[in-house]
């Protein structure tokens, strides 16, 4: 019955990935189509054809990353909510175009091309960072710096090659910040996705249509303010402009959105790194380029150093916030287990031993949790067989207690759980199921590691204040009198009980279970 099983979930895994080929590659065929015919249409209408061709590609986008949430049932959808908005703002921006060509005007209202496209490269980088912290939560501090590096980067080409061929161009204020911004936004972009494709395997095709995206894009962006835009050349930006949104609706639409915004969740703790030196540098090219020109005499570039720090800053803020979070985890939790450490157990102690003093209904418990057979499992398997004991041991426990108890690793192979509103026999029938639980193998290897628990639970009924040490004590002296007693127990034991007296405690098996289930229940 199992391999039927086996064989039919199989089955279903090879149809399903098949029907995602296909999907992919119909979504390839889709958009090699339509930049085909975009391209002619580039090239063989006029510029209100043009312009309309660019608006309906953004429309497009939109469409197909809508689509993709629906088909591809993508759970986290906020960063794709707001590419679609972006490209809701940038259609504005588009349309504007479109009315300033069939009115023969030479350009649109600043008023209705400047705040929607600012407005859409500003959702455009909210979405990348949201995919980013999403796909890399153990790397989010790099893939932060990543942007920085890319929005410093932008620095130089701005000033060295953008900025002076537009002033000589007689480009205004708003051009230039226009310009300036979609620059540092596209190329912060680009810094965070490479971090991004450096361990995305899964999400690597949707990676690439957001990379042609970002291409074409800055693409575009330099042929209009550095380019020829005139004669056969007319066509060229707006072509790149109209494949740029065509890539980003592929992205969306392309079964490996899923797996890129979607991916499988790493249970190792944060690991935070502060490395000064890479951020500061980044941080310190913006104004080593802005001002660089008062040192011939010229005016600094106040868009620069006004722009890129209102970008750089708020990332910069969350690279604390992250680290400052991963800080105060490692200083409350237990790296191996990620169970809370002596130092949160003791500060959650304290909090419910005062409220309990107050007045506050029921009893307090402490059980008290150490593993028996643990050293054997690190002598003759290794300590990475020991450490997968500790973690199985960890998770057990916490699906053993019951919802607002405490559990801790307070060293070695010791455990402690503590329970606010419990009486002895609800301590007792936890005590109960944590040493069941413990006492189930461990698969290692080919091999099942066994261990067993000695537990031991205190209750405090008394109203007043006391040290949680006073209860760890009393916990400890109970679980050690369990570890005698169970010593004591084995010497009289025959030897094929010798298991069975080895997973049963004393001080438990007098808990009627029926009884005990209904007072944790309640």
């Amino acid at each position: 019955m199992r391999r039927l099983e086996n064989l039919l979930i199989g089955r279903d895994a090879t149809s399903s990935r098949s029907a995602e080929t296909r999907a992919g590659r119909t979504v390839s065929v889709g958009f090699a189509v339509l930049t085909v015919g975009f391209a002619l249409g580039y090239v063989t209408g006029g510029a209100s054809v043009r312009t309309s061709l660019m608006l309906l590609s953004g429309m497009i986008a939109a469409v197909s990353i809508a689509a993709g949430l629906r088909l591809h049932r993508v759970t986290d959808q906020r960063p794709w909510v707001l590419v679609i908005l972006a490209l809701l703002l940038l259609t504005v921006s588009n349309a504007a175009w479109l009315y300033a060509a069939l009115a023969g005007l030479v350009r649109p209202p600043d008023l209705l091309v400047v705040p929607p496209q600012l407005g859409g490269y500003v959702f455009m980088l909210a979405a990348s960072l949201l995919i980013v912290l999403r796909h890399a939560p153990r790397d989010a501090s790099g893939t932060i710096d990543a942007a920085v590096w890319g929005i410093a980067l932008a620095a130089p080409v701005w000033e060295f090659v953008f900025r002076p061929h537009m002033l000589r161009a007689g480009m205004g204020t708003a051009g230039l910040f226009l310009v300036l911004t979609q620059l540092l936004v596209l190329l912060g972009i680009c810094g965070a996705l490479l971090r991004v494709a450096r361990t995305s395997e899964a999400g690597r095709i949707c990676l690439n249509y957001l990379f042609a995206s970002l291409g074409c894009t800055i693409g575009g962006i330099g042929l209009v303010n550095m380019g020829p835009v005139t004669g056969d050349n007319a066509s060229l930006p707006s072509l790149c402009f109209a494949i740029g949104y065509l890539a980003l609706g592929a992205a969306g639409l392309h079964p490996s959105v899923k797996q890129l915004s979607e991916p499988a969740p790493n249970l190792a703790p944060p690991t935070p790194k502060l490395q000064l030196g890479v951020l500061g540098t980044a941080l310190l090219l913006v104004p080593l380029c802005g001002a660089l020109g008062q040192l011939f005499g010229q005016p600094a570039d106040g868009l620069l150093l006004t722009i890129a720090p209102l970008l750089c800053i708020p990332l910069v803020l969350v690279r604390i916030s992250r680290l400052k979070h991963a800080l105060i985890y490692q200083a409350t939790h237990d790296e191996l287990t990620g169970l809370v450490n002596r130092r949160q157990l003791f500060t959650a102690m304290q909090k419910a031993i005062a409220a309990h003093a107050g007045g506050a209904p029921g009893d307090l418990a402490l059980i008290y949790c150490d593993l028996n057979g643990f050293k054997p499992v690190n002598d003759e398997y290794g300590h990475e067989a020991g450490d997968a004991v500790l973690r199985a041991t960890a998770r057990r426990i916490t699906e053993a207690v019951r919802t607002g108890d405490v559990v801790a690793r307070i060293g070695g192979d010791e455990f402690l759980i503590f329970c606010v509103d419990a009486d002895d026999a609800t301590a007792r029938a936890l005590g109960d199921r944590i040493a069941r639980s413990i006492a189930m193998p461990v698969p290692w290897g080919g091999s099942e590691l066994v261990v067993t628990a000695a537990v031991g639970a205190v209750t405090r009924t008394e109203r007043r204040i006391v040290a949680p040490d006073e209860l760890l004590a009393a916990a400890d002296e109970r679980m050690y009198a369990d570890k005698r007693a169970s010593a004591q127990g084995r010497q009289n034991l025959r030897p094929e009980r010798l298991d069975e007296r080895h997973q049963v405690l004393p001080h438990v098996v007098q808990v009627d279970p029926v009884e005990a289930e209904s007072r944790i229940a309640s």
